[in-house]
């Protein structure tokens, strides 16, 4: 029986085991994070968290098909252009989720941002690094 989970990165074109455990992990990490932060800090910077890891995780779901679109068959040139338009796509995704965030919420706390935008990066590119190539 599948998961909700599987179900929804099926229809994304079907993710790889390990970016489905990246993903995993970046929700586990910043609800456990968010927890925390709430308890020692404040909530307007917890919240500031989670819109820096909402950026980065949106932006790859929404990059991850267009990068992934039938690379059987295509010149190395057509596979690059795809990587290029994914990645335009997500830098997009977070400019426009920045520019939502410091428009619309008043309290935030450009210190929590930070370090879930970097978070969340820095276990996403871990994550494509360790990819099995076969």
């Amino acid at each position: 029986m599948k998961s909700e989970f599987d179900e929804i990165t099926e229809k994304l074109g079907g993710l790889p085991t390990q970016l489905k455990k990246m993903l995993m992990r970046q929700i586990v990490v910043a609800g456990l994070m968010f927890i925390i932060i709430v308890n020692i800090y404040s909530v307007n910077i917890a919240y500031s968290l989670l819109i820096g890891f909402g950026s980065v995780i949106g932006g790859f779901l929404l990059a991850f098909p267009i990068a992934k679109l039938n690379k059987k068959g295509q010149p190395a040139s057509t596979v690059l252009i795809n990587i290029l338009k994914a990645e335009l796509v997500k830098l997009l995704f977070i400019i426009v989720m920045l520019w939502l965030a410091f428009k619309f919420y008043g309290d935030i706390q450009p210190f929590g941002l930070v370090l879930g935008l970097a978070i969340s990066a820095l276990m996403s590119g871990l994550a494509i690094s360790k990819l099995d190539n076969k």
